[in-house]
């Protein structure tokens, strides 16, 4: 593969599930002459962190320990990322998956060990924790972090409308967004009519993600369409209260638990065979979904061709609709129940949506996105290097 004048990149991420730091990893592995990637959990409960060199694509180098744990874990990854960064030479360019990564990057560019930082804000919201003290302290790291990088990348526009509202004018990196996509050429969607109809829910099980509507509407979508099931793909604290729901309403029959998967190709696999997909966000402040344009659940139900139900959480959810690629309904499970069986019970409404869903999904391919925010970021660095 041709390589352009990007050659040596370095990553740095906070994990919990796959998503736009395994899509960057698997860009950038084949494109780089040199790459190196940092993974450290995201939750401090001693999973692994690991740091792996590429050097034309194979594998070079690699270490894996268990992560840090309890509140003094947060510096003691500042301090992993920095040494493994110095491992094996300078690089050009440092991408860091949220603000606490990025002072790492900062640090190692004030030392020449990097010329560039990118920090990829993923998600953003006014009262990230409930403490005042470790919420302010957090957003003084992110107006430190988005003021002194060389670039800011942001997931979606209502993330740089907040960052502005916040910081009142204050200095910043350039910003670019850089949506979260999905792996839209390697998926083959099956026609509409061969698919189970299945109710398919993607992603972390927390209250304010909101499935617990979607069960709640399941009594009524079974009397309407007796063969739907309820496919959840995800795992979370909320699990135990969402299980007992479903028993308490007796649709638990109808409720396929499939827990965490890793691996983004099986998740495609599953959906690949359902038929709607979900995103019953829970209106309100705390909800990072609502600074989203498109969230990444949405984006992968839509490149396998899954027409989507949400709620009115996502900015740039009127998409779906405009496009014909789903529906944007009331947080209640009448309006969640009248959308799922609008769907199952009509199979040409179906088949049309998910032509449309493809269609729309196509826009968000993982390629694209990344060969547009790099060739942008490498102008950007550039010109701020050259004065």
């Amino acid at each position: 593969m041709k390589r352009g004048p990007l050659h040596d990149v370095m990553v740095a991420t906070h994990y919990w599930s796959p998503g736009w730091a395994s899509a960057l990893d698997d860009y950038l592995r084949p494109r780089m002459r040199t790459f190196r990637f940092i993974n450290l959990p995201l939750f401090g409960d001693g999973s692994a962190a690991s740091y792996r060199l590429y050097r034309d694509g194979k594998l070079a180098a690699e270490i894996t320990r268990p992560g840090d744990r309890g509140p003094a874990r947060y510096a003691a990854d500042i301090r992993t990322t920095i040494s493994w960064a110095k491992r094996d030479g300078p690089a050009q360019l440092f991408i860091a998956g949220d603000n606490l990564l990025a002072l790492a990057g900062l640090w190692l560019r004030r030392r020449g060990l990097v010329k560039a930082v990118v920090l990829y804000t993923i998600d953003f919201v006014p009262q990230r924790f409930a403490n005042p003290v470790a919420n302010d302290l957090y957003h003084r790291i992110d107006r430190f972090g988005a003021a002194r990088a060389d670039v800011v990348w942001n997931t979606a526009s209502g993330i740089v409308e907040a960052r502005e509202q916040r910081d009142a004018g204050r200095k910043s990196a350039p910003q670019l967004i850089v949506p979260i996509g999905a792996y839209v050429k390697r998926i083959e969607p099956l026609p509409a009519a061969t698919r189970r109809p299945t109710i398919a829910y993607i992603g972390h099980l927390l209250e304010k993600q909101g499935l617990q509507v979607v069960i709640e509407a399941m009594p009524e979508v079974l009397r309407n369409a007796p063969e739907a099931r309820l496919l959840v793909i995800g795992d979370g604290p909320y699990r135990a209260k969402l299980e007992e729901l479903a028993r308490d309403l007796h649709v638990e029959a109808a409720v396929e638990w499939a827990g965490f998967y890793d691996d983004h190709s099986a998740i495609e696999r599953l959906l690949l065979d359902c038929s709607v997909g979900v995103a019953p966000y829970v209106p309100g402040e705390a909800n990072y979904s609502r600074y989203q344009d498109l969230p990444g659940k949405i984006v992968t139900y839509l490149a396998c061709a899954l027409p989507v139900i949400t709620t009115e959480v996502p900015r740039h959810g009127h998409l779906l609709e405009s496009s014909g690629a789903g529906r944007v309904v009331a947080y209640t499970s009448e309006a969640m129940a009248r959308a799922v069986v609008g769907y199952l019970s009509d199979p040409a409404a179906l088949a049309k949506a998910s032509d449309a869903a493809r269609h729309l999904g196509l826009s968000y391919d993982w390629d694209e996105i990344f060969d547009r925010a790099l060739s942008e970021t490498t102008r950007l660095t550039r010109e701020l290097q050259n004065g």
